[in-house]
């Protein structure tokens, strides 16, 4: 078929036959775990099966190259089912600071692996199957046009592009580049693989309206997408990624085909209006005018962050460190700060310092989570391979950045005395980090003259999962602790609104290992970063406080021990788990069990907050549960259910300090739980056996959730 009518009448002959191999196809799967289809269920299988017909109809009307049409009839005379009905699920949501997606739907590991190196080889011109559920060239571009609609109404007229190593990236930051070109837009590109952070400080450092980074974050190697940076360097707040969205929807916007048959790599569109940002050697035939270099200004800007300077001079040549950048953007900014810094001998991981698309060192399905124990462990494990055992036992800490190296996990040997908790070794939870950040900034460096800012102008936020230990800390010294939702978005929007009171942030905290230093833009005086998190600034102060250690013939382990003993703050045991535990929510059915998982845990969070007034409450590991929270905002209720708890439901247990919270993930298909337990009265004595209770029983708890809502399926 050469027509595009073609395509339009084979789909209107067969579209019945489809409807029902479709409804078929998913009835089957659903029979693999349910007896029979009740009506409900059956009445979903019509739901389903209607919207994806609804879908593919649009991709088979829609002005798009008659390529990607034809793909979709290869499949169905292949018989690729499974593929074609994820592929069209659903349409890509718009989320907190854009969107991703799977770039394949492939039914085994082996052809979702052969898909990505097509994808990546091939480019625009690969055989994979595009859909209106899979993050592609037109899904892309229907997104790039909406955004660039916002812009416009905005008079918004500069936007900065990166990518990091991902399968597509650097193609689309092209594709992304030749569209906004040709819309006269000042168009700012990093010639080469760039971390978020990085991105964020060069739009507000170029006084751009917007930038775009192509990543999927911590995603697994299936995955590609996209993040916004507002012209304040911060994520979009609420308001900005409704109109966003609004014009992503809303408008149907004719996509310029033309870019999509021409060279990926090759920019002719309009390039005065174009800068590269990076390296000059990586574009040698680039005039001077039009190519900035810019990472040594981030790194500069980082260092100024660095509190007691003369701590790295006295102590770096004593300190062992080894680094991954999980074959991410981190390696080249990570590598470069930590010889500023002093330190020339960093045991680097060469099998995961080099960018790569494929991610080699991990599993299809890995995520590539410096929160996450089994990335964790795929680190130590090529680290001992490389440089063995004993140089590992030697280390003072491992570190290793997330693909666009936003985040940083941070790893240490455990003391004997704590391994039968532990084990040898142990990822640091971001909760134990960040009660290290923010007891060094009050207790250590505010005692050094004009460090800090007032006490009464200092503040802090995070979000509400992440440890209340900070506003233990918090309250101790006097500063104020806000609590937010999930998502740096959140956070920031918190930061914009004390900054107008004239308060100064020194701490952005996520659960997840996000960390962020706003300051205050607008009081010069005092140090500031930008509003978005930053796992290379995080590399530069956590060395700091190990240096700071070492000052003191210590370590970071005594350190949490010391902070621990305080009475105003106690130990705080924290865990964190999830559904499921390994991999993700596959698919249809996969999203189906997850429904049913999250309405029996608002049923419960129901029950559970009618027996709280009683004198029978319900009770988790003997603890009873006296009282609940639930946390909606309305963002999901088209997906799901009205008044869904899309941040999550809580459960109070014997104290407000004490608690379990249930949510679903905004970033990839699971469902967290998350458990806090505060040990109190502590002293040198009972301190490692009020550990051992703390974690034995924060552990239980999770354990017996877990256990309720497996149960479900």
């Amino acid at each position: 078929m050469k027509h595009n009518d073609d395509y339009l009448l084979k789909f209107e002959s067969e579209k019945d036959k489809l409807k029902l191999k479709i409804q078929s196809i998913i009835t089957k799967d659903f029979l693999t775990d349910f007896q029979k289809i009740s009506p409900s269920l059956s009445d979903t299988i019509n739901a389903i099966t209607t919207n994806i017909i609804s879908n593919i109809e649009k991709w088979i009307y829609d002005d798009i190259p008659l390529k990607y049409k034809k793909l979709i009839f290869d499949y169905i005379y292949e018989e690729k089912w499974i593929e074609i009905i994820n592929s069209f699920y659903q349409e890509l949501n718009f989320g907190t600071s854009g969107i991703r997606g799977k770039l394949t739907f492939s039914f085994t590991e082996t052809d979702s692996e052969k898909d990505l190196h097509l994808l990546q080889k091939d480019g625009f011109n690969s055989t994979i199957l595009r859909g209106s559920n899979s993050f592609n060239e037109i899904t892309f571009m229907k997104n790039t046009y909406g955004l660039l609609s916002y812009m416009k109404k905005n008079n918004l007229s500069k936007i900065v592009i990166g990518y990091d190593s991902r399968v597509y990236s650097r193609y689309l930051a092209h594709l992304m580049t030749k569209i906004f070109l040709k819309h006269n837009f000042t168009v700012y590109l990093f010639n080469n693989i760039v971390p978020l952070p990085e991105l964020s400080f060069a739009v507000t450092t170029l006084n751009a309206g917007m930038g775009i980074e192509i990543t999927a974050s911590h995603n697994d190697k299936r995955y590609n997408g996209y993040k916004l940076i507002t012209k304040s360097g911060s994520p979009p707040s609420q308001e900005i990624r409704n109109k966003i969205s609004d014009e992503i929807f809303q408008n149907n916007f004719k996509i310029d085909t033309i870019f999509l048959n021409s060279n990926h790599e090759f920019i002719s569109e309009n390039t005065e209006q174009l800068t590269y940002l990076g390296d000059k050697y990586l574009s040698p035939n680039i005039e001077s005018d039009h190519i900035i270099e810019f990472h040594q200004k981030h790194i500069e800007q980082i260092t100024s962050i660095i509190f007691q300077p003369e701590l790295f001079r006295k102590n770096a040549s004593n300190i062992k460190i080894g680094y991954s950048a999980m074959h991410g953007t981190g390696y080249n900014l990570a590598s470069k700060l930590l010889k500023n810094l002093g330190f020339n001998d960093v045991k680097y991981i060469s099998s995961t310092i080099s960018p790569d698309y494929f991610f080699p060192s991990f599993h299809l399905t890995q995520m590539l989570d410096p929160s996450d124990g089994g990335a964790a462990k795929v680190i130590v494990n090529e680290f001992v391979e490389q440089y063995g055992i004993t140089e590992f036992r030697n280390l003072d800490i491992l570190c290793f950045t997330d693909p666009d190296a936003d985040r940083l996990g941070i790893i240490v040997n455990v003391p004997i005395t704590e391994q039968c908790i532990y084990g040898k070794w142990k990822l640091l939870k971001a909760n134990d980090v960040w009660t290290l950040f923010l007891w060094y900034m009050l207790e250590i460096v505010s005692k050094s003259p004009n460090s800090l800012p007032p006490i009464s102008k200092m503040f802090i936020v995070k979000n509400f999962v992440t440890s209340d230990v900070l506003n233990y800390i918090s309250q101790k010294h006097g500063i104020d602790c806000i609590d937010g939702k999930v998502g740096f978005s959140d956070l920031t929007t918190i930061v914009q609104k004390y900054w107008k009171d004239g308060k100064i942030n020194i701490g952005m905290f996520e659960e997840s290992c996000g960390f962020g230093f706003a300051g205050n833009i607008s009081l010069t005086q005092f140090k500031s970063h930008i509003l978005e998190k930053d796992g290379i600034l995080t590399l530069a102060l956590i060395t700091e406080i190990v240096a700071y250690a070492k000052s003191i013939n210590s370590n970071i382990w005594n350190l949490l021990d010391k902070i621990y003993l305080e009475p105003e703050i106690g130990f705080f045991a924290t865990f964190r788990t999830e559904l499921p535990e390994n991999g993700i929510y596959e698919g249809i059915k996969g999203e189906f069990h997850k429904k049913r998982i999250l309405k029996f845990v608002e049923n419960f969070y129901d029950d559970a907050k009618k027996k709280s007034k009683t004198n029978e409450p319900m009770v988790i590991a003997t603890l009873p549960i006296l009282d609940t929270k639930k946390y909606s905002t309305g963002k999901y209720d088209n997906k799901y259910w009205k008044n869904f708890p899309d941040e999550g439901v809580r459960f109070f247990l014997n104290s407000k300090d004490n608690h379990i919270t249930i949510r679903s993930s905004g970033t990839e298909p699971k469902i967290r739980i998350f458990v806090q337990y505060r040990m109190m009265n502590l002293n040198i004595e009972n301190l490692l056996e009020k550990k051992i209770e703390g974690e034995n029983l924060v552990k239980k708890i999770a354990d017996e959730i877990k256990s309720k809502l497996n149960d479900i399926n």
